[in-house]
């Protein structure tokens, strides 16, 4: 199943990296122990790209696992795994995802985890019940393979050739002069920030987040001092939120801004105009939908990220779209945001809509495999939508159109 659907953002942060959270030492120790094999070696293999998002084999105790590549959250294995693996649990911890949700997991020790015939030691991972939400659920994957496995290795992200290199060395990495690079901070855990500014104001703690299908993502505070600085940023608001897959459940922002933006900048690196998103999330990011423009190369023992362009942007930035977005709740599909100024506004939809049907195809019983089916199918450009509000059924037909654009 190839994802396009907007919703569908790998939005998992295991551990929250605040300093200020009680992460018993005995954990920390786990995660940062991890070692790989003591030798010289260059290994590149072709990853399975799924929209965004990057899922990599990977072979424990002979039997092999399907992991997506997650530098925004530690290593995290299903029950399944723990299960088959026979691992022992050595520790809980309290763990966070986006929404700032949390849950006491427990944590395994994989002796040795062998990726592309290289051997990694001692990796601490999460237990963490991936089919219990039901976008990860979709993907069929088995866990993470995150951020303090990868601290071990120089790794090279080639999403246009779906390629990763990992090496011992930044010296087999080649990297052309005058490369714009950031300079890293590592958390605990081992997960990437950069400090990043966003015109005048410095933004810290900005996650370099291969985990998340989306572009760069802020927090609506960092858009409210942007449109301090620049009144006529051209932007596109949508009330009541979106809804994001996360670690348990589904998270339900409030407002959400989209806006093109030419002042994100970090390091020596000045990002083009993009389109950015602005929302109330635990974290900001850049996700794998901005870094497949670029060939990165991530030396946790250097704390530096190059940023090597590797596909050249359109000039042209246009979101567009129906104005809604959906959620699934009790086998039901309802509206759950609305954007200004767009068909679904003009229309008279409204948060908590229920979805009877789309296009004719029945939406009153939506089963998991059916939710998978709509995520992974983009919304033709004209849709008739079938809806009950209270009592009432109404019918309504929605054009695509131009939300914004440079």
């Amino acid at each position: 199943m190839y994802l396009k659907s907007i919703k569908f953002v790998f939005v998992l942060f295991v551990v929250f990296l605040s300093s200020f959270l009680c992460t018993s030492q005995n954990i920390k120790k786990l995660l940062k122990k991890g070692s790989i094999e003591d030798k010289v070696f260059k290994s590149t293999f072709k990853y399975e790209p799924y929209g965004n998002a990057i899922f990599v084999k990977v072979l424990i105790k002979g039997k092999t696992y399907r992991l997506l590549f997650d530098t925004g959250a530690v290593t995290a294995v299903s029950p399944r795994m723990v299960e088959e693996l026979n691992l022992e649990i050595v520790g809980k911890e309290e763990v966070y995802d986006l929404g700032n949700t949390s849950k006491n997991l427990n944590f395994v020790k994989m002796d040795t985890i062998n990726l592309n015939g290289i051997n990694f030691f001692d990796t601490g991972a999460a237990v963490l019940d991936i089919e219990a939400v039901k976008d990860f659920k979709c993907t069929g994957i088995d866990g993470f393979l995150g951020a303090n496995f990868m601290r071990n290795a120089v790794w090279e992200v080639d999403m246009v050739k779906h390629e990763i290199t990992f090496t011992n060395t930044i010296d087999a990495i080649s990297i052309p002069e005058d490369t714009p690079h950031a300079k890293i901070f590592i958390g605990y855990d081992g997960t990437p920030a950069i400090t990043a500014y966003l015109g005048n104001e410095k933004l810290y703690s900005t996650m370099i987040d291969y985990g998340y299908g989306g572009g760069i993502s802020l927090f609506s505070y960092d858009f409210k001092k942007l449109r301090e600085e620049n009144a006529d940023i051209k932007y596109v608001k949508s009330n009541g939120g979106s809804t994001v897959a996360g670690v348990y459940g589904d998270i339900k922002t409030s407002t959400t801004y989209k806006a093109i933006v030419d002042s994100f900048k970090t390091g020596d690196f000045k990002v083009p105009s993009t389109l950015m998103s602005f929302g109330q999330f635990g974290s900001r990011t850049i996700g794998a939908g901005f870094l497949k423009n670029y060939r990165v190369v991530l030396s946790w023992k250097d704390r530096k990220a190059w940023f090597i362009e590797n596909k050249i942007a359109d000039d042209q930035i246009i979101f567009s779209g129906h104005g809604y977005g959906i959620r699934l709740e009790n086998e039901s599909v309802f509206i759950s945001s609305i954007s200004e100024n767009s068909e679904a506004e003009e229309k008279g939809l409204k948060i908590n809509d229920k979805i009877l049907s789309v296009n004719d195809v029945d939406f009153a019983k939506v089963t998991d495999q059916k939710w998978c089916e709509i995520l992974s199918t983009n919304r033709p450009d004209k849709v008739k939508l079938v809806i009950q509000r209270d009592t009432k059924q109404l019918t309504v037909t929605l054009e695509k159109k131009v939300l914004l654009s440079n």
